[in-house]
């Protein structure tokens, strides 16, 4: 069965539209109040195989018909045919690894990062982490294409469809042939196995009558594709008079369309001309056209238009790329949230707690006042007439008139029982009460910082590592049980610089452990001066024995990056040997105090520079 020849009603015909134009120091070992530093605008750049842009907290893309083209070209010239090896699943993404040296190809139908593309294994590994379980589509793609072939790949309709043509041995030899079709079609994007005749076996989402009038997608019927946009197709040698003929023009998606046309008085109709058959012609090569994104949109052309980033990679892998990046993003979205939640609940919880400590505090104040009112009303109480709110009495040991709020509900007995309550509440160590309070605001500023301290992680596993600490924490159901589990290690991250290691705490158990637990009295502790960041500690080779120039300086940055400083440009970052360093008593576990320190001034990214160190990182603790 050819897909290409199905054809929608008439009356179901999507349209285009046309497009438009030496004093102790004090730090709290996480985050403090002082401002931030002025910072340099941030690039986009990779991380450890991610994307990730500073200034996007969640990263969408979305593409035209134009990409999808240059996909299946970009398959079809460089990937295709191609042995099927492994396939991995998620809640709403697949991937089949189709060379043996680690890459997969990649599908997502989620509706913020829909595409495909070719990434590598740590991606793969990153995807599997935020899946919530198997599914039966998965089970069905495995049962379907495991240890098969991809043997073709084409657009359907000039739309952004790609049919996929496979095959897999059966019996005595017997082929099988089946199809894959994935629709990049935003909130209906969609992964469907067909069999040979175009029958649905499964998709990855079932799309019923109630919620679609022009189609259904359900196993057992025969597939539908969607109904193709409006307009004439692009023939080779065709001219573009106007950039209003693009809104007749299958083929081009209307981020790219919108584009051009803003820009189509700087160049000829001669050369949009010739962009448009580089990108349209079906024997036109993929090699000479850039991958770029304009905002969130991910679009090819020949060269880099104006305001657009361009991508790295080739086309197939910068496009994995791009997902993968908005998918980290979202997962990362969802992992502060969750930790935002919990944390909101423990600060909330521990302002309840202070604030009734200032209550009673304030009652204490008031404790011998609360007496004599109740010494004053049992000795007036047979003078006092019912139902009375109010009553004023003469204190017989100054002789003044005295003004008693009385319940009026209650008997003169009782509201005097009610006063000498609240001075037994009341008779507490005051002084002893305002440091319970003090210690509780310092850790509720504490988990606060705890939220900003993951906001400057930007590897996944990382933060995966630190939140689920917070989590543990502050877990209510660890509270409630009351038995003492064996204690993970907090987490942190070990770099190596020749002989010298280096510790970076990731949270403030994190740094709690790497200053108190794992420096010695003359290793180098660092932290950003005033700044809220990481605890990070340089342990010197042995006595008498001082670390590398360069491994200060690799640890002085390391401070700087995982810190609200990473952006700026330079930082000073003080230093000095861990005996100076001291814990300040209290519910915040990683606020210190410190003395003599020496500074620098540092680059936070100078680390990455020394490549022995940058690729000795080790992830510790809370795995």
């Amino acid at each position: 069965m050819e897909l290409g020849g199905f054809e929608p009603p008439a009356s179901s015909v999507r349209r285009k539209r046309a497009p438009s134009a030496p004093q102790p120091r004090q730090t709290n070992g996480d985050y403090c109040n002082e401002e931030k530093p002025t910072c340099q605008a941030s690039n986009t750049e990779i991380i450890y195989g991610f994307k990730i842009n500073d200034q996007e907290k969640v990263i969408s893309v979305s593409s035209g018909p134009e990409l999808f083209k240059a996909l299946s070209k970009a398959l079809s010239e460089t990937l295709f045919p191609a042995r099927i090896g492994k396939i991995e699943t998620g809640d709403s993404w697949a991937a089949f690894r189709v060379t043996r040296k680690g890459n997969w190809l990649l599908f997502s139908w989620n509706p913020r990062s829909y595409g495909c593309g070719i990434v590598d294994d740590p991606m793969i590994s990153f995807l599997k982490k935020t899946r919530t379980g198997k599914s039966s589509f998965g089970e069905a793609l495995k049962s379907n294409f495991l240890n098969g072939s991809f043997i073709s790949v084409k657009q359907l309709n000039n739309d952004r469809v790609l049919v996929f043509r496979a095959e897999r041995m059966v019996g005595a030899g017997f082929p099988v042939h089946v199809r894959l079709v994935f629709e990049g079609t935003e909130r209906n994007s969609n992964l469907l196995i067909l069999d040979s005749v175009g029958t649905i076996l499964e998709p990855a989402k079932h799309i019923h009558g109630d919620m679609n009038r022009y189609r259904m997608l359900l196993p057992g019927i025969s597939y539908t594709p969607p109904p193709p946009l409006k307009g004439r197709e692009w023939e080779a040698g065709q001219s573009i008079r106007s950039a209003g003929e693009l809104s007749n023009l299958t083929g081009i998606g209307k981020g790219l369309a919108k584009n051009i046309a803003s820009l189509w008085d700087e160049k000829s109709s001669g050369y949009w001309a010739g962009c448009l058959s580089s990108l349209l012609d079906e024997n036109a090569p993929v090699s000479g056209l850039v991958l770029q994104k304009i905002g969130t949109y991910l679009t090819i052309f020949p060269d880099l238009l104006p305001g657009a980033e361009s991508v790295p990679g080739g086309i197939l892998e910068g496009a994995g790329q791009e997902i993968i990046s908005a998918a980290f993003s979202d997962h990362r979205e969802h992992t502060l949230a969750k930790v935002r939640k919990m944390v909101s609940k423990e600060i909330r919880s521990r302002i309840r707690h202070a604030d009734g400590l200032r209550n009673q505090a304030a009652m204490a104040e008031k404790a011998d006042e609360f007496r004599k009112s109740g010494d004053l009303i049992l000795a007036a109480k047979d003078s006092i007439p019912p139902r009375a709110k109010e009553v004023i009495l003469t204190d017989w040991e100054t002789g003044e008139e005295v003004r008693i709020q009385l319940d009026e509900k209650l008997s003169p007995s009782q509201n005097a029982e009610k006063y000498f309550r609240k001075y037994k509440k009341g008779k507490i160590d005051v002084n002893e009460t305002k440091g319970r309070i003090l210690s509780l605001e310092e850790g509720i500023q504490e988990l606060e910082e705890q939220l900003e301290a993951l906001e400057s992680i930007d590897d996944p596993d990382l933060l995966a590592a630190a939140a689920a600490d917070i989590l543990d924490w502050v877990s209510p159901e660890k509270k409630r049980l009351g038995k003492k589990k064996k204690e993970s290690t907090p987490p942190h991250i070990q770099f190596q610089n020749g002989e010298d290691l280096i510790y970076v705490g990731l949270n403030a158990r994190g740094n709690r452990y790497v200053t108190f637990r794992c420096a010695s009295p003359t290793d180098l502790w660092f932290h950003v001066h005033e700044i809220p960041g990481a605890h990070v500690i340089l342990k010197t080779p042995g006595r008498g024995m001082s670390p590398r120039d360069d491994s200060i300086e690799i640890a002085a940055s390391l401070a700087a990056w995982y810190s609200r400083a990473k952006n700026a440009a330079k930082i000073q970052v003080d230093y000095t040997e861990k005996k100076n360093v001291r814990s300040i008593p209290g519910n915040a576990i990683a606020h210190v105090t410190y003395t003599s320190p020496r500074t620098l001034q540092i680059s936070p990214g100078l680390w990455k520079e020394h490549p022995e160190a940058a690729l000795s990182r080790r992830q510790e603790g809370s795995k």
